[in-house]
Order: C-alpha cells, then sequence, then structure tokens
C-alpha cells in the first residue's frame, strides 16, 4: 500500500537550502547570489512555491495525472499547490514545506523520492 507523501515542515529556519534525503545533493541553494537556486538530482519529484512550479518530474506528473498539462493549467486545490503536492502517493517520498511567518506566510515546497534505478 502506498501512503501519501510525508510531510516535513519548516516555520522558523524556512530560509535554509534543502539537500536530497537519499542522495544528498543540494537542490534548493538559499545562498546562492540573487533569488535562491534550484538543481533537481534524480530522486526531485517536484520544486515549487505559492506562485507556481519551478520543476516537475515524470514521476509526480504520472502519480497525480498530470503528464501533458502545462503547469499554468493545473487546476489547484483549495490549498493550491500545497493541497496538490499534498496528494502525491509515491512510495516513501517525502515533502519539505517551508513557511515564510506572517503577514507574508509565503510556502515553498520541495519533494522526494527514492528512486527505483
Amino acid at each position: 500500500m502506498t501512503r501519501a507523501i510525508q510531510r516535513v515542515e519548516l516555520t522558523k529556519h524556512y530560509e535554509v537550502s534543502i539537500f536530497c534525503p537519499f542522495c544528498g545533493q543540494k537542490v534548493v541553494d538559499m545562498e546562492a547570489e540573487g533569488e535562491y537556486m534550484t538543481h533537481p538530482c534524480a530522486h526531485t519529484l517536484f520544486i515549487a512555491h505559492d506562485e507556481g512550479f519551478e520543476y516537475r518530474s515524470g514521476l509526480f506528473d504520472e502519480a497525480l495525472g498530470l503528464v501533458g498539462i502545462d503547469s499554468d493549467d493545473i487546476e489547484l486545490p483549495e490549498h493550491g499547490i500545497d493541497g496538490l503536492t499534498d496528494r502525491a502517493s509515491i512510495a516513501d517520498s517525502v515533502k519539505f514545506a517551508a513557511y515564510v511567518g506572517p503577514p507574508s506566510g509565503f510556502g515553498s515546497y520541495v519533494g522526494f523520492a527514492p528512486s527505483d534505478e
């Protein structure tokens, strides 16, 4: 039985870089000059924030029935991208959700799953 994606929430240290829990690669580099940089690894399912997706893997798209659908055309549930990414049912997957404190409340989300290869 495949369970929904597991969640790790960051609310105080939302500005930290995110590393893949399976291979150790830095996937979201918050120390990069200017805006943060993304470097998906083979285990990355998605990199997103409240304004949209930066990256979606084929496995993620298949699991949610999004194959061939442009990010701008995805019908989002009530809780937006956060709610959509919570619906991923991929074995042993984990999602890091980082939330900026009030008044912003802006969220960013990175999901990972082990590779079968």
